[in-house]
């Protein structure tokens, strides 16, 4: 099945959860500089994005595979219903 491996999806969160983390420290701060604020709000929004992109991949891959199995166990049932009506014609 395609989609994204657990690892990276683990690793994208745990990364969010960093910058997340660091954006609730730094807002406190009266050091920080404006660039720096600027800079870790723009990561974290791109791995956001990042995480929203590979969801609705591992989706769409969920939903194909789905579709997939309920037509093979579709045809396969019509193959042993027909094998055993021969069978039972024998």
């Amino acid at each position: 099945m395609q989609g994204i491996e657990p690892k990276f999806h683990s690793s994208l969160t745990d990364r969010m959860d960093y910058y997340r983390g660091l954006l609730k420290k730094i807002a406190d701060d009266p050091e920080i500089q404006p660039s720096d604020m600027i800079s870790r709000v723009s990561e974290l929004s791109e791995l956001y994005e990042d995480y929203l992109a590979n969801k609705r991949q591992l989706e769409r891959s969920i939903k194909s595979y789905r579709q997939y199995h309920n037509d093979l166990r579709k045809h396969l049932t019509l193959r042993v219903r027909e094998l055993r009506r021969k069978v039972k014609q024998k």
